[in-house]
């Protein structure tokens, strides 16, 4: 591929810190139909919830990058709640027993769903956890995101249904505040796929990403923003939180390919690789 400068335009874009996460299930496609069974007994469809913007958030009691996420998964229901979003919280695999004792520790104000079959997480395509589905109203599945972001990276996703924290006057900073986070000063490395030095690299050669769920992603276009990779795969841009990475499977894959995969150390650099 041919290799390009960068160009200012270009600058502003890679180096926000917010991306939203890209077709896990199929971006721009009808979500499938889902029936779906609160903690307070109300039975959730995707009929019932028509015509409103629909966040779902699979999680488990047991997984620390769920709990980071939860006050920002329940504040920004709160904030867009006006704008027409839902948010569901759907814990996977556990039983009702389970999940309402660990909720009398860590309350949350969002619905809360089981799937302990797993039924509806099939549904949406197979995923490591949190994973985030952006469903917009009119029943279009617009984004998805891997692994834990924050609320930053949450406020992206939810732009890809049409709301913005514009419309919401008491949180007006935050915008400002997340795009400065990523391009205040930043720092931009524009690599080549830096050579490993005892491996050849082969012409053509792509970089690989293994997650921590087992999915490989193959890319000759990515950048790295510290806490997040955007990256094309097969002609579709998605960003994945790198704590949703197997880095020692991705930096082992990566060497036999002769390809030294680089993570910025920390929000002052951005890497760009072409």
């Amino acid at each position: 591929m041919k290799r390009t400068g960068m160009r200012p335009i270009l600058f502003g874009l890679l180096t926000l810190a917010t991306f939203c996460a890209l077709a896990r299930a199929d971006s721009g496609a009808r979500a499938p139909q889902f029936t779906a069974q609160t903690l307070d007994g109300e039975t959730v469809t995707d009929t019932s919830l028509g015509g409103r913007t629909i966040l779902l958030q699979f999680w488990a009691t047991w997984c620390p990058h769920c709990r980071s996420d939860e006050a920002a998964v329940d504040n920004i229901e709160r904030r867009f709640a006006s704008q027409g979003l839902v948010v569901l919280a759907v814990d996977e695999g556990e039983s009702e027993s389970k999940v309402r004792s660990y909720l009398e520790g860590h309350p949350r104000s969002c619905r809360i769903a089981l799937d302990e079959e797993g039924a509806l997480s099939k549904q949406f395509g197979k995923h490591g956890i949190p994973y985030y589905v952006l469903i917009d109203r009119e029943g279009r599945i617009v984004g998805t995101q891997n692994g834990a972001g924050g609320e930053a990276l949450l406020l992206h996703l939810l732009s890809r249904a049409g709301l913005s924290s514009h419309s919401d006057p008491s949180h007006g900073g935050s915008q400002s505040q997340a795009s400065a986070a990523g391009s205040g000063g930043a720092k931009v490395i524009e690599l080549s796929r830096a050579q490993s030095p005892d491996v050849p690299t082969k012409p053509g050669v792509k970089t690989i990403f293994v997650l921590a769920n087992g999915e490989r992603l193959e890319t000759d276009q990515y950048t790295a923003v510290a806490g997040f990779l955007h990256l094309a795969v097969n002609g579709q841009q998605r960003t994945i939180a790198l704590n949703a990475l197997d880095m020692k499977a991705t930096t082992t894959a990566n060497h036999a390919r002769g390809v030294e995969l680089k993570i910025p150390q920390n929000r002052s650099e951005v890497l760009l690789a072409f």
